[in-house]
């Protein structure tokens, strides 16, 4: 069964409690309310495991938009009737479109997941990313300038 995509993120309302001292994970929170407590090493650990299954979600996903590239090998009943099955009349509502969607639902998970993690972690690739386009974007004698 799916989730909704348009209902709550999966992993709202949980936190990940990043602790100094190994053994701390499970679903306790560490008693800063519902969420997961463990060390930096099983954080970092767990992190690896999420990216990887996000990079196996995005090829899947990559192959999966391929299919729907499908077309009848001929233009006659049977073959345009099967086409029309799989992938569907705007080639995204058949059978391989319904696949696509799971795919991307998980997809979605693995980068909520990666990205939670490496906020617990304090790592900061994105907010990296947006201070150096914004310092790029100021244009000198604007009245922003450089402190």
């Amino acid at each position: 069964m799916s989730q909704p995509a348009s209902g709550p993120q999966w992993l709202e309302g949980l936190g990940f409690a990043i602790t100094d001292r190994p053994g701390g994970g499970g679903a306790s929170g560490g008693g800063a309310g519902p969420g997961f407590a463990m060390s930096v090493d099983e954080a970092r650990s767990m992190l690896v495991v999420a990216r990887r299954v996000r990079d196996k979600y995005r090829s899947m996903r990559s192959a999966a938009e391929k299919t729907l590239r499908m077309n009848p090998p001929a233009d006659e009943p049977n073959g345009n009737s099967y086409n029309k099955n799989m992938v569907g009349e705007d080639h995204n509502s058949g059978v391989l479109g319904a696949g696509r969607a799971q795919i991307e639902l998980a997809c979605n998970y693995a980068n909520e997941l990666v990205f939670r993690l490496e906020q617990a972690l304090g790592i900061t690739d994105s907010s990296d990313n947006q201070a150096r386009a914004d310092v790029e974007n100021v244009v000198p004698g604007e009245g922003k300038g450089f402190a």
